[in-house]
């Protein structure tokens, strides 16, 4: 006998999943998903025994399909709303084209925008100012790892600053 709950039909599944989002309420048109989000914003629900972004659930649902080799991407309605499941809002993109769209809009996730950053830029600035200092100490101090150090000081990440 299987153990663990009995797996929605696809049918339940997308009713289920369709009940989580608001049509209506956005004036550009997004459909905003209610349920559970990521911690950086984007809708996700367990589809296919796998965590899956909203967006992408609500293009597949609605018979589209995601060519090999790209993203699917929300586009200038969105911005501020990476939780829209409208899939007219949804283009299948390069990575590089949907990074130049994340750069146009300013929703790239660089430096203090990105959830997992443990340094401020405040103190990236400190570090490179400190370049002259042993690194492994520097790391001790600002709780990073000397390789960290050395790739902020060679501006091979922070580069935006």
């Amino acid at each position: 006998m299987p153990r663990g709950p009995i797996p929605f039909t696809e049918e339940k599944f997308a009713e289920k999943f369709w009940e989580r989002v608001d049509k209506t309420s956005d004036p550009s048109g997004c459909w905003l998903w209610t349920g559970g989000k990521s911690n950086t914003g984007y809708g996700e629900v367990n589809w296919k025994r796998k965590k899956t972004s909203t967006h992408r659930v609500s293009y597949l649902l609605t018979g589209h399909k995601i060519p090999e080799g790209l993203e699917l991407c929300h586009s200038e309605h969105c911005v501020g709303k990476r939780h829209c499941c409208n899939p007219q809002h949804l283009t299948s993109k390069t990575v590089k084209e949907n990074s130049a769209d994340r750069i146009r809009d300013g929703t790239d996730q660089v430096g203090e925008r990105n959830p997992f950053v443990k340094l401020t830029e405040t103190k990236v600035l400190q570090i490179r100012a400190r370049a002259d200092e042993n690194q492994r100490i520097l790391g001790e101090e600002f709780g990073i790892s000397q390789q960290t150090i050395s790739k902020i000081i060679l501006k091979k990440t922070w580069n935006h600053i």
